[in-house]
């Protein structure tokens, strides 16, 4: 284990990273990850000032080497492959993945998506004032699903409850067409009305869904 002298907030980062994903959220201590590291929780407080902020290290961390979408697609193609890519990747991480729906990271490793993000828009026809409100809207949705997400699974007693309601009600589909809650397939449905309705306001030329 590395010791006090070679600490680096890398190396911080990267172990509370560890121990998040193979202990979860609770485990992401000050203690748990001084621990992981062999050094005093005190010296931790010399690179973050508080938890707080070396978990937005750390949710900034989940998402290094994301790449971005290819500029030749189509603005409506590049922006849902982001935030498909986003949704993947903070999965991937399930002890940070709770702080990044609360906290979307603003770090070194989160800028360049939200360049991408606002380019597509540009492209979309929006002005950069809609650009930056529906970047906002875009970022709600992925939080909320992502908090969601931590309890998708295979469909429950709840979902089953709720199919037989929708089955009953007259002219209704299938109550199999109800996603099971937090999952890709919900996910993907919530984001494609919303890029129809950032195409509608923009008047873009998508050619992708």
């Amino acid at each position: 284990m590395p010791r006090r002298a070679t600490l680096t907030t890398d190396a911080i980062t990267a172990a509370a990273l560890r121990v998040g994903d193979r202990e979860g959220p609770a485990a992401m201590s000050m203690r748990r990850i001084a621990n992981e590291l062999g050094c005093d929780p005190m010296a931790l407080y010399r690179h973050f000032p508080d938890r707080e902020a070396l978990l937005d290290a750390v949710a900034d961390r989940a998402l290094t080497g994301l790449p971005l979408p290819a500029p030749e697609l189509p603005w409506d193609e590049r922006l849902t492959e982001l935030f498909l890519a986003i949704r993947a990747a903070a999965l991937q991480h399930p002890g940070i993945a709770g702080h990044l729906a609360a906290r979307p990271p603003l770090g070194p490793s989160a800028r360049p998506l939200f360049g991408a993000m606002a380019s597509a828009l540009t492209e979309a026809g929006l002005s950069p004032e809609d650009g930056v409100r529906t970047v906002q809207a875009l970022v709600a949705y992925l939080s909320a699903a992502l908090a969601m997400a931590a309890r998708a699974g295979a469909p429950d007693e709840r979902w089953e409850q709720v199919k037989a309601a929708i089955s009953a009600l007259p002219g209704a589909p299938p109550g199999d067409a109800l996603p099971v809650t937090g999952s890709e397939e919900q996910f993907r449905y919530g984001l494609g009305l919303l890029v129809a309705g950032i195409r509608a306001a923009g008047h873009g030329d998508g050619g992708g869904g």
